[in-house]
């Protein structure tokens, strides 16, 4: 169903606060609904609904005059025969009760003040599929109905395609009520954990070995709360095309240690032995090719390579075949059935996506390891056996740089002993706190920086420090520019940006700039100490 027509389906909102609907307004206009018409006064319902002939109609239930179990009795009356308009309840009567009164009285679905706003946006957005199919549905059959007597054969041909396409909308509505009540799982779960931890936590009398597993805890659900968003942001920038690609040099090597290593701890978690096989030669080293994107898809395929196996041992590696790198996770685990090989990649697939599936996961992780490898230009494939295991292989296009290894800052080589200066530029006070306290060791000296401007200053003794941490949305003068005008006068110096900005074009727009390094926010321990050992710049590792 196309986005556009969604986006002129008519909307009614029946709501007597002037203030839920200027709310309920603002976010439809910002979802780009054009033809929304709200009424505070239920008596105008049924004209409104007449004028309007609505798609969708927003219902409050408690109101002055008519409630909305009232006017859904009237609605009733008012559609013609086989229509349907979907009523979706907005109230702040939560009950039990009151939501299976309204939904016997005509609701088509129901949701309680304060409700999410997201939410509200999907359920919208399902509801409004249903009015559109219905409304297809009673055109087609009055073409049908037309044509019957003149062409019988012609009618029957139709009828079979109308059952086709409508068993294929009622499977894609089944798989995305599937998603929707996943995607709620899969946030709620993690927040779950976070919150409840979190209250504990701040319990005085709470032993110090409970607090420690607590704060594991905390860290679990905030890592997989993490990964669910990024999912959803990758696969949004990949579907609508805008995931850019930006090609530089690559180690295949240090891509495949880094996954091992990330996912070194989890595989322990679960007695599952990981492990690495690399081929670097005198010859070949690195590659041109996105960093990033390689990295994610590594990431999603060791992951998924962990949730799916029970016993045994995760294999990383790569292999360099003509003109192409070829990479492969290999795992012991359940193995894919041949039903679910047809469709392992498309969005939100999984063999089970019920409530009693054996296994987490928001079902985005291979969809978006084939959509990264399309952009790339290279390829994706996998050989399975149900219970015995699977190994993925993906393939990048080899742009190779004949030169060795890039050496960095070579004029600072020999550092042994000398105490390093790093300087965070950061205006968040809780953010420089958390880079501080990573970063606390007798061999650095920190200088705190809280704009652009400062940073700047601060720079003017060239050679003075060894590295900078840089965020990007700074007041005064922001880290774009301010990385701009310390790169002029010192373009040796390791700038390397820590910011919440996560697109392709922000960090294509932070290397220009003269950024040499590109950190997404939250902060990963593992990630910043390895980007400044870059730079002979070593944290102890607590």
């Amino acid at each position: 169903m196309g986005r556009e027509l969604l986006k002129t389906s008519n909307i009614l909102i029946v709501d007597d606060n002037q203030n839920n609907i200027e709310v309920l307004e603002e976010l439809l206009e910002l979802e780009g609904y054009e033809n929304v018409t709200s009424i505070t006064d239920s008596r105008d319902t049924i004209q409104k609904f007449k004028e309007t002939d609505p798609d969708l109609v927003l219902l409050d239930l408690m109101m002055p005059y008519l409630d909305g179990f009232e006017i859904m009795r009237l609605l009733r009356n008012n559609l013609s025969e086989g229509a349907i308009v979907p009523i979706l309840v907005l109230t702040a009567d939560a009950s039990d009760e009151s939501k299976k009164k309204a939904l016997n009285a005509g609701a088509t679905d129901f949701l309680a003040k304060p409700f999410d706003l997201n939410e509200v946006i999907l359920r919208v957005r399902n509801l409004l599929q249903i009015s559109s199919l219905n409304k297809q549905l009673r055109q087609q059959n009055t073409i049908l109905e037309e044509k019957v007597k003149e062409r019988t054969e012609e009618l029957e041909q139709q009828n079979i395609e109308l059952k086709v396409a409508w068993q294929k909308a009622e499977a894609s509505n089944r798989l995305k009520t599937a998603f929707i009540n996943n995607i709620s799982h899969e946030i709620r779960t993690p927040l779950n954990g976070i919150v409840g931890f979190s209250q504990m936590i701040s319990e005085r009398d709470l032993p110090e070995e409970n607090k420690k597993e607590i704060i594991q805890s905390i860290n679990e659900s905030s890592e997989r709360l993490i990964n669910t968003v990024t999912a959803f942001m990758d696969i949004s920038l990949i579907h609508s095309g805008n995931m850019e690609k930006i090609i530089a040099e690559v180690s295949p090597d240090l891509l495949v240690n880094e996954a091992v290593e990330r996912f070194r701890p989890l595989a322990t978690k679960k007695n599952l032995t990981i492990s690495e096989t690399t081929e670097i030669t005198d010859e070949f080293n690195f590659i041109q090719s996105d960093e990033v994107m390689l990295q994610k898809i590594l990431f999603y395929l060791t992951d998924n390579a962990i949730k799916f196996t029970k016993e045994g041992a995760i294999e990383l590696g790569y292999t360099l075949q003509n003109e192409n790198v070829q990479f492969y996770i290999k795992d012991t685990g359940v193995g894919i059935s041949e039903h679910g090989k047809k469709e392992i990649f498309e969005s939100f697939a999984q063999e089970n996506f019920g409530f009693n599936r054996e296994h987490e996961g928001n079902g985005l992780g291979l969809a978006i390891a084939k959509g990264l490898l399309d952009l790339l230009g290279g390829e994706i494939d996998f050989e399975s056996k149900k219970d015995e295991g699977t190994t993925f292989y993906f393939s990048v296009p080899i742009e190779q740089n004949n030169e060795s290894a890039k050496s960095v800052n070579t004029d600072k080589n020999d550092l042994n002993g000398r105490v390093r200066n790093v300087l965070i530029v950061e205006d968040d006070y809780i953010n420089y706190r958390l880079i501080e306290s990573l970063l606390r060791n007798e061999n650095i000296k920190l200088t705190h920086a809280k704009n652009g401007n400062e940073a700047i200053s601060a720079c003017e003794h060239e050679n003075y420090f060894d590295a900078v941490l840089m965020d990007l949305k700074l007041p005064e003068l922001d880290g774009f520019q301010a990385t701009k005008a310390i790169k002029e006068k010192n373009k040796d110096l390791p700038i390397i940006a820590i910011t919440a900005y996560s697109s392709a074009e922000d960090r294509l727009k932070a290397l220009d700039a003269g950024c040499d390094e590109f950190i997404i926010k939250p902060i990963k321990k593992s990630i910043l100490f390895q980007k400044l050992e870059k730079y002979h710049i070593t944290v102890a590792k607590n």
